[in-house]
């Protein structure tokens, strides 16, 4: 299922995306994708197609104001961020940081 949905995201124009791989070390999801979208309009638009892909979606937080979609596909959970956003949050960082604390 990462693959589709990563195949998706770069069919759809995300930029950056970043798969961090946490199956030793979460018992609720398997990967992170990480991407950056230019608009709320963008993120619209990859939900869309994820659902026409066959994708399972649990749930999904969004607001336009907050620049950050979350997608949360069971086993894969999706952050879609706008540029700045991206940058504020910084869950690359803090995610790869978290990993290499966890596994020496």
């Amino acid at each position: 299922m990462k693959d589709d949905i990563v195949a998706i995201l770069e069919e759809k124009k995300v930029e950056d995306i970043e798969v961090v791989d946490v199956r030793t070390r979460s018992a609720f999801f398997d990967y992170f994708i990480i991407g950056t979208v230019e608009s709320h309009k963008q993120s619209d638009a990859v939900v869309d197609e994820l659902k026409k892909g066959a994708i399972r979606i649990h749930h999904i937080e969004s607001t336009k104001e907050s620049g950050w979609t979350l997608i949360d596909c069971f086993d894969v959970i999706v952050h879609l961020f706008t540029p700045e956003k991206r940058r504020e949050y910084d869950l690359d960082s803090l995610w790869k940081n978290t990993l290499k604390t966890l596994n020496p």
